[in-house]
């Protein structure tokens, strides 16, 4: 076996999962019969006004015309959302913080692991950089990022040097609706700032 082109010094490995406590049978049939059931981030009125203000009526109302002609809607990221899920980080909820520990100066492997039913995650470190070394088990030529999409299935390793201290792993699910989150940390029970969502994005034409 050819040895790996990068060198670490630890590593841990990052599950990400969603959970509901429905039933899952129960929920497919929620789906069919109303797809966007899940989606509490609809746009609303207010939103119709504010986009008036800004794009003019014109553009506003053709754009509304065009989504209802496909019966879509630009917040339609997730079939399945935070309304139901709990993410979770090796199966941990936010508010169980898992954390993986290391040594100040230190090359840390994360095998970050996509196994949720429908979720894709954003995932950042703040205060660290992560560079990327392998996609679904292949080896990658290094990539330095702020961070990173995982989707269903798909894996990610990457390398980080922590310095002393605590910082958050944060994976916001991609409809901005939850989060997995976890930390590393130098010494048992330190904590990092967890940041907020970033607000929800809108899907365009083009998407």
């Amino acid at each position: 076996k050819e040895p790996e082109p990068f060198k670490y010094d630890r590593e841990h490995v990052i599950m990400l999962s969603d959970w509901t406590d429905e039933e899952p049978v129960q929920l497919m049939k929620t789906l069919k019969k109303q797809s966007d059931y899940y989606n509490n981030n609809q746009r609303t009125v207010g939103d119709f006004i504010n986009d008036v203000g800004e794009k003019g009526w014109s553009e506003t109302t053709r754009d509304r015309w065009m989504w209802a002609k496909m019966r879509m809607d630009p917040t339609d990221l997730a079939d399945v959302s935070g309304a139901t899920y709990t993410y979770l980080m090796n199966g941990q909820a936010p508010n169980m913080n898992w954390t993986g520990l290391f040594k100040p100066g230190e090359r840390i492997r994360l095998r970050l692991i996509n196994g949720s039913a429908m979720t894709y995650f954003d995932v950042r470190i703040p205060g660290l950089k992560m560079t990327v070394v392998a996609s679904d088990g292949q080896h990658v030529k290094p990539v330095t990022v702020d961070e990173l999409r995982i989707a269903v299935a798909e894996t990610f390793d990457v390398i980080v040097e922590p310095a002393e201290g605590a910082y958050t792993l944060f994976a916001q699910s991609m409809d901005r609706t939850g989060y997995a989150r976890g930390t590393l940390a130098s010494r048992p029970g330190l904590h990092a700032v967890v940041p907020p969502l970033d607000p929800r994005p809108l899907l365009s034409m083009d998407d």
